[in-house]
């Protein structure tokens, strides 16, 4: 019998690339109004490397849509190109095009902080929605980490109130319009009654769902995590979103947990 560390049916949404770790950033100090008028010399560094990385993440978005896998690749750490070779990236790039549609345009390089460093994201416009490119690079401005995906246009707060919905929903049993909110690729797959089952034998480790609490999407990718008390402890009910805001994805799992790599029950 399965634990409950894997409960409900895991339909992937994302498209999978090879992530590796890259060391944590140095933790940057606040600055007062005043001071930040001024930049030091570690600054001016810093802001010099954010912009030369932007341009890299512009250039590899351009030579993807222009079908340069190779210099892409070319891009790559020594240890992303053992990971991810060309004819992967190419492979996943296609399965891309077939859900998005054909490239169209590039609308914007934006960095942010994720689990310690900083990534590099260009946003663009594909045929059937938008699409998000990150990357991570070492000192050397090779790129150590790549993930590529649609991505859906509600806004965080709107991921995080529709997930927590969700979450209420599987706590009032109401198993019917939980899957009124699937995808139809994720309905074909789990209905209502599959649903039920795996969640009873959810409730079997668990004991009585208490209350839902905290969401939180995601920063790399359309997936809510949202946290929930049960009888027997914490669990994270996780819920991922397509391109139109439809449920593509729905895992409950131990607290602080991470995303599972393959399909269970």
């Amino acid at each position: 019998m399965r634990s409950h560390r894997a409960v409900l049916r895991i339909v992937p949404a994302l498209l999978g690339l090879a992530l590796l770790a890259q060391p944590p950033a140095k933790a940057q100090s606040a600055q007062s109004p005043v001071q930040s008028k001024v930049q030091s010399p570690a600054q001016s560094r810093s802001a010099s490397r954010d912009t030369g990385r932007l341009d890299i993440t512009r250039e590899v978005m351009d030579d993807l849509a222009d079908g340069k896998v190779v210099a892409v690749c070319k891009r790559f750490s020594p240890d992303l190109q053992d990971a991810l070779t060309v004819d992967e990236l190419a492979f996943a790039w296609n399965q891309l095009i077939q859900r998005s549609g054909l490239f169209q345009k590039q609308i914007s390089q934006t960095t942010h902080p994720s689990h310690g460093t900083s990534v590099y994201v260009a946003r663009s416009q594909f045929e059937n929605s938008k699409v998000e490119l990150h990357l991570a690079f070492n000192d050397a401005d090779q790129i150590t980490r790549i993930s590529i995906d649609q991505v859906s246009d509600l806004s965080p707060a709107s991921m995080e109130e529709s997930a927590r919905a969700v979450a209420n929903l599987l706590r009032q049993k109401d198993f019917d319009e939980v899957v009124a909110r699937f995808s139809d690729d994720f309905k074909a797959d789990m209905g209502p009654s599959t649903l039920d089952m795996s969640w009873s034998h959810v409730i079997s480790h668990l004991g009585e769902f208490k209350s839902v609490k905290l969401a939180t999407k995601d920063p790399e990718s359309d997936m809510v995590d949202v946290s929930c008390d049960f009888e027997n402890g914490g669990a994270t009910v996780r819920v991922s979103f397509d391109p139109s805001g439809k449920i593509s994805g729905l895992w409950l799992l131990p607290a602080e947990s991470e995303a599972p790599k393959s399909p269970e029950i």
